[in-house]
């Protein structure tokens, strides 16, 4: 059964990361055929809309200030970005994913909030590093937290950015009671295999793709 658009947008949808992970409705929405194209105004555009990944970025984002280590990756707008930590590349990968999820879990710190950084995750989540083996983190996501399905790709995707950070690590994979669970990629489609980093770089601000993005050095 078809759902229009409008009747998608009403709806509240909530998706619950855990044991029982729903699939995501998925159907695109397009424009109306024949419409015609209309300048709009600068000076009527809401506030950051026209703003380009070019803008310069700020101290706490600056990719020559974050260098090659640990990063945490928090929300500023529609895009995710790095902030630095206190861990160091010389740590085991073992402890310093510890560290990096207990980060995650507590929010932005107080110069990111005043920047405007947010977190797809809920205050109050519980994640858990289950292993890490073979230079995948497993990460257990409390099945009682419910995330809006619009912002499940920014939190899965701030756990794979942040967690690769770390020296060795190259994917994560989310499970729940030791079984993996189904997560969504930027374009919508599920997943219960390891994610990367790279599985969310269209999520990052164009200066902090492939070669730019800030992190422990990669094999």
């Amino acid at each position: 059964m078809k759902t229009s658009c409008a009747g998608r947008a009403r709806g509240r949808r909530r998706l619950v990361v855990g044991g029982f992970v729903a699939a995501l409705l998925l159907t695109g929405c397009g424009l109306p055929g024949g419409g015609a194209v209309r300048r709009v105004d600068e000076d009527t555009v809401p506030y950051r809309l026209l703003e380009s990944d070019a803008t310069p970025p700020t101290a706490s984002g600056d990719v020559d200030a974050l260098g090659r280590a640990p990063v945490v990756y928090w929300l500023d707008g529609d895009r995710l970005v790095p902030e630095a930590t206190t861990g160091s590349c010389s740590q085991r990968p073992e402890v310093l994913v510890e560290e990096l999820v207990v980060a995650l879990a507590g929010g932005p710190s107080d110069e990111a909030r005043a920047s405007g950084r947010s977190s797809a995750i809920p205050s109050g989540t519980r994640l858990a590093v289950v292993g890490v083996e073979g230079g995948t983190v497993s990460v257990d996501i409390d099945d009682g937290t419910a995330i809006s399905a619009e912002r499940l790709p920014a939190a899965i995707g701030q756990v794979a950015l942040t967690l690769t950070s770390a020296p060795g690590i190259e994917s994560v994979l989310v499970v729940s009671n030791g079984q993996s669970v189904q997560v969504p990629l930027p374009g919508g489609a599920l997943t219960d295999r390891p994610v990367t980093g790279e599985d969310y770089a269209e999520l990052l601000p164009e200066r902090f793709r492939g070669s730019g993005r800030p992190g422990c050095p990669r094999s």
